[in-house]
């Protein structure tokens, strides 16, 4: 971007949140707006692009904040009369996927019909623009949402529906396979969770280092760290312990020194579920206490949801025991911040 560019951005973005420096127009000839120019445009894909990659390492309260600046700044954007296709397609592009990332901070404060009516609106952004890896990547979501609504068939269903939407040798692909592994172990059917995460590995395969992107949250990369706790969370739902170990040993040590903060956690209450399953719940306790020091300035509903189900299960193998008491101490405070509409 040449210095005449850079000018006109921080003249446009002095009336715009600081952080989105130039996403509004442009004035025109006589004071009339025009549309975004490309540099406004490269400019929001970049803050949509950032904002995905920072999201594991970045408090869920903060993200939002930042997307409740964003969104309206970039629907006004959307709402002209006059703006040329190409214009209107790149706007809703980004309109679905800053909904999108904002259902899944509604999702993850524990907000599912918020996160429910948001990823609506991200689909039908994603669908005009016809970005079908965004597409694809919301399907999942709603997949996940049916599971935990107790409709794993409905769960296969829309799993299946996103891998449809995209290329069969795609990150998106692997992804979709990993989910609909998920919903199979919720539904007990073991032949399935076999042959989708199978699937899913025989994709990730033939990837390319770009595909693979970093570990964490994406939407349009896959890599091997995160199908591993994505696998292993598929094999404790179906109840195989065994199985789930084999991704989260190889996965844990691998996490940490990746910083992602989510998978981390996630990835050691997959490894202490599975360990309380074999009796080793010391070992197990420690995982799960570990997991919610990880994400103690980053807490979620998800990992607080997920030690809260540890700890059910194993009261179930074991009964009473203090330092289950002690870990259900802890959850009781560790709570997911509240966000506003």
């Amino acid at each position: 971007m040449d210095a005449s560019s850079r000018r006109r951005l921080l003249a446009a973005g002095a009336l715009l949140p600081l952080d989105l420096l130039g996403a509004g127009e442009l004035p025109g000839p006589g004071g009339g707006a025009v549309s975004p120019s490309p540099d406004l445009l490269g400019h929001l894909d970049d803050r949509v692009a950032r904002i995905t990659a920072d999201y594991e390492r970045t408090p869920i309260a903060v993200t939002a904040a930042r997307l409740r600046r964003h969104l309206p700044v970039v629907r006004s954007l959307l709402a002209r009369d006059s703006l040329p296709p190409a214009t209107r397609l790149r706007l809703h592009q980004v309109v679905g996927r800053l909904a999108a990332l904002w259902a899944t901070t509604r999702h993850d404060t524990g907000d599912t019909t918020g996160a429910a009516a948001a990823f609506g609106e991200a689909y039908q952004h994603a669908a005009e623009a016809g970005d079908a890896t965004l597409m694809c990547w919301i399907r999942l979501w709603q997949s996940s949402l049916a599971r935990k609504a107790g409709r794993p068939a409905d769960a296969v269903e829309l799993a299946a529906a996103g891998r449809a939407l995209v290329g069969p040798g795609t990150p998106s692909a692997a992804r979709a396979a990993a989910i609909e592994a998920r919903a199979h172990g919720a539904l007990g059917a073991r032949w399935g969770v076999h042959e989708a995460v199978g699937r899913a590995w025989n994709i990730v395969g033939s990837l390319t280092a770009d595909q693979h992107g970093e570990p964490g949250f994406s939407i349009d990369t896959l890599h091997v760290l995160t199908l591993s706790e994505l696998s292993a969370a598929a094999y404790v739902e179906l109840g195989m312990s065994g199985a789930a170990s084999v991704y989260t040993d190889a996965a844990i040590h691998h996490l940490d020194l990746a910083g992602v903060t989510g998978l981390r956690s996630m990835a050691r209450i997959a490894a202490a579920t599975a360990a309380a399953r074999r009796s080793d719940l010391d070992h197990a306790i420690d995982l799960v206490d570990e997991a919610l020091t990880i994400s103690r300035d980053r807490p979620s509903s998800v990992i607080a949801g997920r030690a809260r189900r540890f700890v059910g299960e194993a009261r179930g193998y074991v009964g009473w025991h203090a330092a289950l008491d002690d870990l259900d101490d802890r959850l009781r405070i560790w709570h997911a911040p509240r966000l506003t509409p």
